[in-house]
């Protein structure tokens, strides 16, 4: 089994309206999702052993609390090709990977993340998938699982959403 998890960076600080887009920092709501979110991910197991992050700051700001917590546990590659993504390269980017690695996790940014989790979703997850495309706000976090052993086998309607969580509810109706 493949497990990927897609996560939309947290909430960004827009209290700079002449900072480039890929230098915004999180706000403090992003800061407290991006950590909540972190312990979540230790906690429900679903600690990737690869993450790919896109190389905007605000990316970069979310997925420092698991860095941190995963230590050199989780090899992180951050990736200019995730900034502005769309679904089939995020898709050519996921089947690319080592098959030694069981649980992926990719940071990066809307349309492409949402496009590419309503795409992944099998017809199990359809409820999920219609989740994802009426709203993937900020921190969303995704949890599909496949049932291959190869990345290069997934494709569109090949992934069951075993999570799907946006950061403003769970935070306030979830104890991890």
């Amino acid at each position: 089994m493949k497990r990927l998890c897609i996560m939309r960076h947290a909430k960004s600080d827009w209290s700079d309206p002449t900072a480039p887009d890929s230098q915004r920092t999180l706000n403090e709501r992003g800061r407290k999702s991006a950590a909540f979110l972190a312990d979540l991910i230790v906690e429900r197991g679903w600690t990737p052993e690869r993450a790919l992050c896109s190389t905007a700051v605000r990316a970069r700001s979310t997925i420092e609390p698991l860095a941190d917590k995963l230590g050199s546990g989780c090899l992180i590659d951050y990736r200019d090709d995730l900034y502005m993504a769309m679904p089939d390269g995020l898709l050519d980017i996921i089947k690319a990977q080592d098959d030694a690695c069981s649980t992926l996790l990719i940071v990066a940014h809307n349309p492409g993340l949402e496009m590419l989790g309503v795409q992944l979703a099998d017809d199990a997850s359809a409820e999920a998938a219609a989740k994802m495309e009426d709203h993937f706000p900020t921190g969303t976090l995704v949890v599909f699982e496949f049932k291959t052993d190869t990345w290069g086998k997934i494709s569109p309607g090949s992934g069951h959403v075993a999570f799907f969580g946006r950061p403003r509810e769970l935070m306030a109706n979830t104890r991890v």
